[in-house]
């Protein structure tokens, strides 16, 4: 049963749909990219509305060249759709209100229903899935192996961003998976950081986190690397980091809840005296966005066929950052790690 069928079994009778507009849940759901385009689903029709003399395949869709909105009112009245579900925050108020006007038909489900289904579907990926973001956090090692040999002092934190953008197109991403952050010296410690001119330079961590897109799926992966020699108390962060996610990923695995490998980590990080700069969760979800199911800090219990984003970020304000990440897919003996740059430290 393909994604858009489970999504039908959803609603409580006939007389209930789904109205999707959003790019990612239509590529979810069609498994194809669709742009402009509106999908209908009830129990037991799938409808693919698409602008202009398009070809497009969506599997289990009738797809249709919309030319007037009164096509989709009347396959309301067809089937005797009265109850419309739209996901309540992917739609602007002046959509919702154009959507009411034309399809009156039909009354409009806001309550955020819709959106936490197809969240909790998206959750779960399928072996198709899981392989795309294998390949995606394979372009990221190349990148960052490829960057290791190549960043020397006196480059700017922009000059290393674009650098990773350019070589993770090179290396076979589709695009970056969201804006690369590339941070130095003091600037480590800025959680919503952004390159700036400056220069990296003895003594400094270089926090990198990136990723890539890969077939519509995205992994991401984050590393801190040492510019040159630097202090004792640099190391013992960056160590109290590196054990962290050794344990935390020890720990992670399928049906367990989301926040034990949490406490585990932070276990670690209090032990090593650094649990107090902890920057959020252990783990978030990563798939079609950079960003899903389970999202940070929630309490859920983990799935087989999950895949996360499963690292520490610790910033000390005013000093240093050190952030490591990888990428992995969780199965009841534990986690795929999918990222095989090393988290040792590293020195340039």
């Amino acid at each position: 049963m393909n994604a858009a069928e489970q999504l039908g079994r959803i609603f409580p009778d006939e007389h209930s749909a789904a109205l999707i507009t959003y790019s990612v849940s239509l590529r979810y759901l069609c498994g194809a990219e669709v742009n402009g385009g509106i999908a209908l689903i009830s129990k037991e029709e799938r409808f693919l509305f698409v602008s202009g003399e398009v070809s497009l395949k969506a599997s289990g869709f009738k797809v249709v060249v919309l030319r007037d909105f009164r096509q989709i009112l009347d396959i309301l009245v067809k089937y005797g759709i009265k109850r419309l579900y739209v996901e309540n925050d992917k739609v602007t108020l002046s959509e919702l209100d154009f959507f009411k006007n034309t399809l009156h038909y039909a009354d409009f489900v806001t309550t955020g229903e819709l959106t936490a289904a197809i969240m909790k579907l998206r959750a779960i990926k399928s072996e198709n899935e899981i392989q795309q973001i294998k390949k995606a956090q394979n372009v990221c090692d190349k990148v960052y192996q490829q960057l290791l040999g190549t960043v020397r002092k006196g480059m700017t934190e922009r000059q290393i961003s674009s650098y990773i953008t350019y070589h993770l197109i090179e290396f076979g991403a589709d695009e970056p998976a969201f804006p690369v952050k590339v941070l130095s010296g003091a600037n480590t410690a800025l959680v919503d950081g952004r390159p700036t001119s400056r220069q990296i330079c003895e003594g400094d961590f270089l926090l990198l986190e990136f990723g890539a897109k890969v077939g519509g799926y995205c992994a991401v992966m984050s590393r801190t690397v040492a510019v040159g020699k630097i202090s004792s108390a640099q190391e013992d962060l960056y160590n109290a980091v590196s054990c962290a996610v050794f344990d935390g990923l020890k720990t992670l695995r399928a049906e367990i809840n989301s926040k034990v490998p949490d406490s585990v980590a932070r276990a670690t990080l209090n032990a090593w005296r650094a649990e107090k700069y902890l920057h959020g969760g252990f783990i978030h979800g990563i798939g079609l966005e950079p960003n899903e199911i389970p999202f940070t800090g929630d309490s859920l219990l983990l799935k087989s066929g999950m895949t996360v984003s499963a690292g520490c970020d610790v910033r000390i304000s005013g000093k240093i950052g050190v952030k490591i990440a990888d990428t992995c897919a969780l199965t009841p003996d534990g986690c795929r790690n999918f990222t095989t740059a090393t988290r040792e430290l590293v020195h340039i």
